[in-house]
């Protein structure tokens, strides 16, 4: 199986982004969502009224100062390419240090997938869950409407 991707957060995170595993490109690279037709940096760049820094590093540090944390729902997995239709075997995170460290008030997942495990896990029961469209390439075909979900979710959290 393959192993999942570190999380970005600390303490002050309040929002976390969960997708469902890491792209062979994002594995790669050891960067989250680093496969080119992936507008997820893009997106949240948008939402953010700023200019996206392209530097990796940079991008997790704008991550953290608007208080968003970003992991994956899986921390290992056997999959084929990047699509998560193509999940064979799956093993959840651990997620007791972050939800005790971070002061977590609404997780954001990507995507059906993420959302689907979300829903069906214990772990997640007392917190507000909201699913956005994936940020996928497989998923351009929705850009207008899922810029606009992610961009009222994510403005709504910011102004209360």
């Amino acid at each position: 199986m393959k192993n999942g991707l570190d999380a970005i957060y600390d303490e002050s995170t309040k929002i976390l982004i969960l997708g469902s595993a890491p792209s062979v490109k994002s594995l790669e690279l050891q960067q989250y969502y680093a496969n080119k037709g992936n507008q997820f940096w893009k997106i949240i760049s948008e939402c953010l009224n700023t200019t996206d820094p392209l530097d990796y590093e940079k991008r997790l540090e704008l991550l953290l100062q608007n208080k968003l944390g970003l992991w994956d729902i899986y921390s290992h997995f056997d999959r084929m390419g990047s699509l998560d239709s193509n999940f064979r075997q799956t093993k959840l995170n651990d997620f007791d240090t972050l939800l005790s460290t971070a002061s977590i008030k609404l997780v954001i997942a990507n995507g059906n997938k993420a959302y689907q495990e979300v829903v069906k896990s214990t772990i997640f029961e007392h917190y507000t869950v909201i699913k956005c469209l994936s940020t996928s390439g497989a998923n351009n075909g929705k850009a207008e409407e899922r810029k606009i979900e992610w961009k009222e979710t994510l403005q709504t959290t910011f102004l209360s």
